[in-house]
């Protein structure tokens, strides 16, 4: 089950990699401010992608459905966030 912290910047970042045995993955993040935007390309933007919002304990999770095996990227407005994930595997 991997797992791992990765800083997001204001560029588009790499947050997880495709992976064909993914069954379940969970993303937070973990700023107490900044809102990390998420999407399944290096195309990703503050105006396109889906708000993964500050950390507020971990309800604000994201879950990402077995059915999406390809990679996510993240991006923030300005500054870093710590995004943390947890994937499960076949």
């Amino acid at each position: 089950m991997p797992y791992n912290v990765v800083t997001v910047t204001d560029s588009a970042t790499l947050i997880i990699e495709q992976n064909t045995r993914r069954k379940d993955l969970n993303i937070l993040n973990f700023s107490d401010t900044l809102i990390v935007y998420i999407g399944p390309d290096s195309n990703v933007t503050v105006l396109n992608g889906f708000p993964v919002y500050p950390n507020q304990g971990f309800s604000n999770k994201i879950n990402i459905a077995s059915h999406w095996k390809g990679p996510i990227y993240g991006v923030v407005a300005g500054g870093t966030s710590n995004v943390r994930y947890w994937e499960i595997q076949e």
